[in-house]
This record gives structure tokens, sequence and C-alpha cells, in this order.
């Protein structure tokens, strides 16, 4: 190898056979082990994050989903309501109602502000010729013959009126282009009334609660307000003025023939410049239970926890029943007790599953030694027993466990405990089962029993108080701030807030830091075998000198 040019130097100058590549790789192995600690210890240490950040995402979604749910009354008190007249009224219960019959009675209901051509009437046209008969055309509606008046211009306002919902009133208009040239029609008209914005408080344009449409069937034109109740009118109304606009808008109303479905709808009204013909909604009235309710501006109402929807009069009472839905209740404890088994078992698996002793992390020359597949078999065993017995997991374990067991102080009667109402521990793990003939035996003797024991929450947050659900959610929100300091919310590595990410912070400092050292001493090692090389070629040029002699 004499005359060898190396990546570091030019050495095998004297003929002395020293491989100095080998050489640098046998000296640089005791570094490369070094190095290989700390980037196994940064591997495993994201690995545990890593594991720590999947009981994270565990344990919340436990505590947003099914303890957020059942600590809602609406859950482990589930209430029906049955209508005898469905009909005329149906209702809806929530926890807080009583279980009892309601005599519901309803004299009126509440009804929007209604316009329509009147009842055996249909639209009429101005203009008389034959070929109008049926025409939608707004020119047809308003004038006469269908012509525009003598002197107008096409930009000139042809139509023009206010309409008002008893709030917010806006100005439809139209030109003599758009009645004349472009011939809109009634559809147009409705449109118009649709789309029509006023400035609200904020000065935004807002629509208003009136909507208009045209049936060509029955050749009827009609306006209704969204709401119901007399504080919502329909409002329409044409200036008075000079020339033909006033009469010609007046017109075009009027021959809408529209009459007022709420008080006489066969009679259509007139309309007349300067003055506002005006509709108005009706008022709901009931009586439940004995008690009147009048002025009601809607068709629901809430009394005593029961929401009633009201559909039309009724003759003779009606009777609301609420009674407590116990399938449903059966259903939500099986559900609670399926979630909370899932979360426990997961846990208990992570804290009981052992590591394999002969499977580390890999170092980067090993994995390049081994294909993908063997590598992924490989990490799979390696990472088994990273939360073995773990303090963290230990902690959430013993918390889920404590609540299912211990005594609900509030809770009144003999039902008291979980167990009592059928609901215990299947093996030593606590994994939960349920005596469904004795919980139903339990709601069945006290209603309210499942309430108290799982969705109860203590004022003044007394552990020993709440039920299992509460004490369970502010249990889980501790342990997760706990986890968050210690691991972070996810596997994210770049984390600076947790312990565990500032550690693998640490870990890649170091290793970037030795990184430098090895590439010096890397570069001495060369250095010193090319030293060596230069000496002993001057070795043996002395040598040979003195043999030649």
């Amino acid at each position: 190898m004499a005359g060898a040019t190396g990546a570091k130097g030019i050495y095998g100058l004297s003929g002395s056979g020293i491989d100095v590549e080998s050489l640098v790789k046998v000296g640089m192995i005791s570094q490369q082990k070094k190095y290989d600690r700390i980037y196994k210890k940064e591997v495993e240490t994201e690995w545990r994050k890593e594991a720590y950040a999947n009981v994270y995402d565990k344990v919340n979604t436990f505590q947003n989903s099914t303890l957020s749910n059942y600590k809602l009354s609406a859950t482990t008190k589930p209430m029906t309501a049955t209508s005898s007249n469905t009909d005329a009224v149906t209702a809806v219960a929530n926890a807080s109602a009583g279980l009892m019959t309601h005599d519901v009675e309803v004299f009126e209901t509440a009804k929007n502000a209604y316009l329509m051509t009147a009842t055996s009437a249909h639209v009429e046209r101005a203009n008389t010729a034959a070929s109008a008969q049926k025409s939608m055309m707004l020119k047809d509606i308003a004038f006469a013959g269908g012509t525009k008046p003598t002197g107008m211009a096409d930009g000139d306002t042809a139509l023009k009126f206010k309409i008002s919902d008893g709030t917010n009133s806006t100005t439809i208009e139209f030109t003599a282009d758009e009645v004349f040239n472009k011939n809109l029609t009634l559809n147009d008209l409705a449109s118009r009334i649709n789309s029509a914005r006023y400035k609200d408080a904020a000065g935004k344009n807002a629509a208003r609660s009136l909507s208009a449409s045209y049936d060509t069937v029955s050749d009827a034109f009609s306006i209704v307000n969204t709401k119901t109740g007399a504080s919502n009118k329909i409002e329409l109304s044409v200036e008075s003025g000079s020339g033909s606009l006033p009469q010609d808008s007046a017109r075009l109303l009027t021959n809408l023939k529209l009459g007022d479905v709420n008080n006489n709808s066969g009679t259509a009204q007139t309309f007349s410049p300067g003055t506002a013909n005006s509709v108005t909604g009706v008022n709901g009235k009931v009586k439940i239970d004995g008690r009147e309710y009048n002025d009601l501006q809607e068709n629901k109402l809430t009394v005593g926890g029961v929401t009633y929807t009201f559909k039309k009069k009724t003759t003779a009472p009606t009777q609301v029943g609420i009674a407590q839905d116990q399938d449903k209740l059966i259903e939500n404890v099986k559900k609670f007790v399926e979630d909370y088994n899932k979360l426990l078992d997961d846990l208990n698996k992570q804290y009981s599953e052992g590591s394999y002793r002969d499977y580390g992390v890999l170092t980067k020359s090993q994995e390049d030694g081994m294909t993908k597949e063997q590598v992924d078999k490989w990490n799979e065993k390696a990472k088994s027993g990273l939360l073995y017995r773990d303090e963290y997991l230990r902690s959430i374990i013993s918390d889920m466990r404590d609540a299912v067991i211990n005594r609900v102080g509030s809770a009144p009667g003999r039902y008291t405990t979980l167990s009592s109402i059928g609901i215990t521990s299947k093996d030593q793990k606590g994994h939960l089962q349920i005596d469904e003939a004795k919980l139903k035996n339990a709601i069945a003797a006290e209603p309210d029993a499942v309430h108290r024991l799982i969705s109860y929450d203590d004022p003044d947050s007394d552990y020993n108080n709440s039920g299992v659900a509460s004490r369970l959610y502010n249990k889980m929100t501790s342990r997760l701030k706990s986890l968050e300091n210690h691991a972070g919310r996810t596997a994210d590595k770049t984390d600076v807030t947790s312990e565990l990410g500032k550690l693998i912070q640490n870990y890649q400092k170091q290793m970037s830091d030795f990184k430098q050292l090895m590439t010096t001493f890397e570069n001495n090692l060369y250095k010193k075998y090319n030293a060596m090389e230069v000496a002993i070629s001057r070795l043996s040029g002395q040598f040979n000198f003195f043999a030649a002699k």
C-alpha cells in the first residue's frame, strides 16, 4: 500500500504495511459505543413519551366523552312524555320533571301573520285584454292595457311600496325598464320581497321575517311572517304623492286580492296611497294543570321540566304522562360500564406488561443490517413494558377503582354504592359487571338511585358526596395535568415544556456535541498515524543510507 492516500492524510510511504483506516476504525469503536448509549436513551425516551401520549389520549377521551356525558342528568335520568292526543299536544321531559300526569288544554295556538289571495278569488289583471287573463307580468297586474304611462322614462320608478314585519320596514320598487321591457313577473315580486334587507343596529344588512310566494296553479299570491304571535305583523303601505306612481302601486297590491288568513280570509283588502294595511299574528292560549298561560308568542312552553308543543285547539283536556325511561337508563348504565372497562383494561394491560430483556433499542448500524419488517418486529418487542408498574398509570387505575367502590354519601335511601344496584367488580383488576335484574329492581324501587350514584355533582366538590362520574371527572382532570407536565399531550418530540420533552432535547444536544468530539478524536487519530508513517519513512531512509555504505 506504498504511497496510498487516505481520507484523512497520506500514509503507507514507509512500506510498513500498517492499515491506518482499520486502526482508526478500531480506535473509534469505544467512542461510537458512548454515542450509541446516548442515542438509545434518547430513542427509549421518545418511545416512553409516545406511550404516555397514548394514555393521555385515551384518558382524555374518556373524560370528555363519557364522564362529561354521564355528569348530565339527562343521561342518568332519561324521561318519557306520552300524550293522549299527539295531533294536538306533544311533549319532551327533562330530568327535573316530576313523575306524574298533566292535563293540557289548548284554547288557541300561536299563529303567523298571513296574507293570501282571498278564498274563491285570484289575482286580478288591470289589463283586461284576453291575452293577459293568465299573465304573471307586473305590467298586466298594475297597468291598464299593460302599457307604460305617457311621459314615463325607462329609468323612472314604475312601482313602489313599503313592507314591514312589525319591527323593520323595507321599500320594494321596480323601474319602468324592469316592468315594461324586462317583463318582470309576480315571481320576481316574491323574490324581491324575500331578498329585501334592512340595516340592523350594527349597520349590517339583515333579513326580515317575511316570506312571499306565487302559486301559478291557484293563481294566488301570499306573504307570511315566519314568526308567530301578535307582535309579528305584515304591514303594506304606499306613500301618497303626485303623478301616477302612488295609484299604480296601490293598484298592484289591491289586485293581489290579499285576505287576512287568520281573521277574514274571504275578504280581499283594498289599498290606498297614504294608508297602511296591517295584519298581525295570533297569540296562543293554553291551560296546564288548571293554570292559564295567555299571550304565548310561540307554540312551545316549558313548565316544570316539561316542554310542550301545541299543534291545534283541543275540545277536551289532553293527558301528558311523565315517566322514567327505564330501558334507556339501563342502556346508558351498560354503556358507562363498557367505556369504564375498556379504559381500565387497557391501562391494566400496559401497567402489567413485562419487557423482553433481550430486545433493546437498535443502533443505526444495526438497523442498516436488517430489513424494515425485521426492524418493525424487533421494535414491537423492544417497546413492550415501557410503562410496567408505572406510577402515573397506578394512580389513574387506583382512582378509577376507588371511585366505583366507595360509598356515595349524598345518596338517600338504601342504594348508596354501585354494588347495591348490581354493579360489582368481576375480578381483582376491577373489571365491572352488571346484575341487570338487581339494577332493574333498584330503579323500580328508587327511580333516582342511578342519577344520585353516578351523576350527582356536589356543590362543594366533596369527593365522598359526589357521584361516580363527578368523582372520576375531577380526579382525571388532576391526573391529566400531571401527565401533561411529565410527558406532554402528544408524542411530538419537539415539545420543550414537559419533563420528557426537555430530556429528549437534552439527549439530542448531547449527541450533537458528542458527534463533534468524535470528529475531533478521529482527526487526531489520523494525525497520530500519519505522524507515525512519516517517522517510519525517515527511519527507513536512514537505514537504506547506511546499508549502502
